[in-house]
Parts: C-alpha cells; sequence; structure tokens
C-alpha cells in the first residue's frame, strides 16, 4: 500500500515539472513581435504637443459707495478794489492844511463829513494841525443839486465857535468836500432852511468855491484876478439867522 502512494506522488511531481519547464521556456529564432503602427494606437507615440492660453478678464470699477461722496465748493471771490484816497482839509497857523486819508472807493458826502468830525489824524502832522468842525456842527447828509451842494449848520454849534475861527470852519467844509468831488462846483449852508452868507476872499456870497478861499489855502490874487504878493484881506461878516 505504500509503495503505490510513493508512486503515485513521484509521477505527479514529474508532471508538474514538465508544465513548468514548457511555461518557462524561451523561444528561438524570428522575432516572435512586430512593429506596431502608430495609426494603430491612436497616436499614443506620437510627440506630445502642450498649448498655453492666456485668459485676460477686464474687471468693471467698484461702483462708488453714496455716503462717502462728498462735494466741495470753493468760493470765487474778486480781489477787493483799491482803497481811495481823499483830502481832508484842517487849519495849521490859520491856513488851510491838507491831510490825506483812505476811504472805500464808492466813497460819498456823508464819509468826507466823518472824516471833518473826526479831526486831524494821529501822527506827527495831525499835532500841528486843528479843526473848527465839531461833530453835530453838520445836520445830516449834504446834498447835490444843480452842481452846488447844500450842507445844513446846527445854529447852536456854529454860534459856539469863535467869530475869527467861523470862516475857517466854512473853508474848512467847502475846500474838502469840493477838492474830493469833481462833479460840483460850489458849497451853500443853511441854518433852519435860511441861507448862511459865506466870508469869502471876494465878500459874503451865497455859494462858494474853492476859488474863493486862496487866502486861506496859502494863494494871494490881486484884483484883477493874477497872482500878488501882497494883497489887503478882506473883512466879511457871516450873516446868520437868529
Amino acid at each position: 500500500m505504500r509503495l503505490r502512494t510513493r508512486t503515485l506522488l513521484a509521477a505527479l511531481a514529474a508532471q508538474a515539472l514538465a508544465v513548468v519547464a514548457v511555461s518557462c521556456g524561451v523561444p528561438t529564432g524570428d522575432a516572435t513581435f512586430q512593429d506596431i503602427d502608430g495609426d494603430v494606437l491612436g497616436g499614443l507615440n506620437d510627440p506630445t504637443t502642450t498649448t498655453t492660453t492666456t485668459t485676460t478678464t477686464t474687471l468693471a470699477p467698484p461702483a462708488p459707495d453714496p455716503a462717502l461722496q462728498t462735494t466741495t465748493t470753493v468760493p470765487v471771490t474778486d480781489p477787493p478794489p483799491p482803497a481811495a484816497m481823499v483830502t481832508v482839509y484842517f487849519i495849521s497857523r490859520g491856513l488851510l492844511s491838507p491831510a490825506t486819508s483812505e476811504v472805500d472807493p464808492s466813497y460819498g458826502l456823508n464819509e468826507l463829513v466823518v472824516l471833518l468830525e473826526d479831526g486831524p489824524p494821529d501822527d506827527s502832522v495831525g499835532e500841528r494841525l486843528q479843526s473848527f468842525v465839531e461833530p453835530g456842527l453838520i445836520v445830516g447828509t449834504p446834498t447835490s443839486e444843480s452842481g452846488i451842494i447844500q450842507v445844513e449848520l446846527d445854529g447852536q454849534e456854529f454860534n459856539a465857535i469863535a467869530l475869527r475861527n467861523q470862516r475857517e470852519a466854512l473853508a474848512q467844509i467847502v475846500v474838502t468836500l469840493l477838492q474830493n468831488t469833481p462833479a460840483v462846483g460850489q458849497v451853500s449852508f443853511t441854518i433852519d432852511d435860511q441861507i448862511v452868507l459865506i466870508p469869502t476872499d471876494s465878500g459874503s456870497q451865497e455859494a462858494a468855491s474853492v476859488d474863493d478861499f486862496n487866502r486861506l489855502l496859502g494863494e494871494t490874487r490881486s484884483p484883477n484876478g493874477g497872482p500878488s504878493d501882497i494883497v489887503d484881506p478882506v473883512n466879511v461878516t457871516t450873516s446868520i439867522p437868529q
């Protein structure tokens, strides 16, 4: 029994070895494999080509936030016009003496009256000047009609001025108003709507011009109207209604 079993196992081992030898044998002779056309493999053996595509994306600007939007308005202003210079007349040693003042270009008669009432400037020049036109002497604002400036005076204030200085006060007003108001040529005065006669170089007049106070301006005239070195002063009394 043991002998048959051994014989059978030996036969099976030999058969298994034969199968292994057949499977592992190396063929000889002509090449077993042939080159395979690339078309058959669907171009798998073709060179590889790489294509790069660039895509540009334009982004819209972000919408502004209305809450953050502000509008700045820069005001445009014209430069102020240059100031005007006027000449105001005061008294120095019995003569009219000019002093310049700076005023707004749109000045009028009222501004000239205020400058007279303010008195001489506070400087070395003003120290030697005096004025007989005090606040309250001129009533209201002078008016102009037919080339004549009409000035209303306060009778009480005028009478308070020394008689010898009344002419100088009137001369201050006449020359200051006319030298700075080229559209008119004379000045007249009233007190309580009554005409005041003005003592001028040539006598009492109802209206006076700058030339009527040449003596107070330091200019003398001969009787025929020409310059003269010596001319007798004219004493004139102002007629003031009481």
